[in-house]
């Protein structure tokens, strides 16, 4: 009976070892993926900060933006207020050119009427005496 309950005793200690090399393996793919779980999670972690980060530089362009097209926004106004100006002041222009070209047109008849010419011949001696006087 000994030899029975050292054979069974080998026997519980083979299968102790087998069993204990079997749970070893099955700790060390476990250690293998808990390792690869953590570089996952890691990498993952690496990531949000950079993608938090990208965000950041994201809101800070966004508002660099915005205030580039207030900018923009206030020197077109200013732009278009300075060609109304322009306008208003060529409309100007031509309106008081319309009228120095009337007024030209009406002293160019004045002075083609016969009765400003009479007056012109008549007044001949008048200068003439004025500049002697003078």
């Amino acid at each position: 009976m000994d030899d029975n309950k050292n054979a069974s005793a080998e026997l519980s200690v083979t299968d102790l070892n087998s069993e204990l090399e079997s749970v070893r393996s099955k700790l060390q793919i476990a250690e293998q993926k808990i390792m690869q779980l953590e570089l996952s999670l890691l990498q993952s972690r690496d990531f949000s900060i950079g993608a938090a980060a990208e965000v950041g530089e994201v809101k800070v362009g966004h508002v660099k933006t915005i205030e580039q097209l207030k900018d923009a926004n206030i020197h077109i106004k200013s732009h278009l207020a300075h060609i109304k100006r322009l306008e208003d002041a060529l409309t100007e222009l031509h309106r008081s050119n319309a009228l120095q070209r009337a007024q030209a047109a009406e002293l160019a008849r004045v002075y083609d009427s016969a009765s400003w010419k009479i007056g012109r011949f008549v007044m001949i001696p008048v200068r003439i005496l004025r500049k002697i006087i003078n």
